[in-house]
């Protein structure tokens, strides 16, 4: 369950199921789904920030 909102949380995330939530609901309480969608936010933030971080670094002309 927590690989599934990891992966769904790293494409849009305006919209994500509400299947997948209520069946997060099923096996963590609100503070544990809070703390697990704050780490995976994280998470993918920081590939985002290293993946263009790479591709300054590697700029034409350098």
């Amino acid at each position: 369950m927590a690989l599934a909102i990891t992966d769904a949380m790293c494409g849009p995330t305006h919209d994500l199921d509400g299947d997948l939530i209520d069946g997060a609901r099923a096996h963590f309480t609100d503070p544990e789904l809070a703390e697990l969608v704050l780490v995976a936010g994280q998470a993918n933030l920081n590939n985002r920030v290293g993946n263009a971080a790479k591709q300054l670094i590697n700029l034409p002309g350098d």
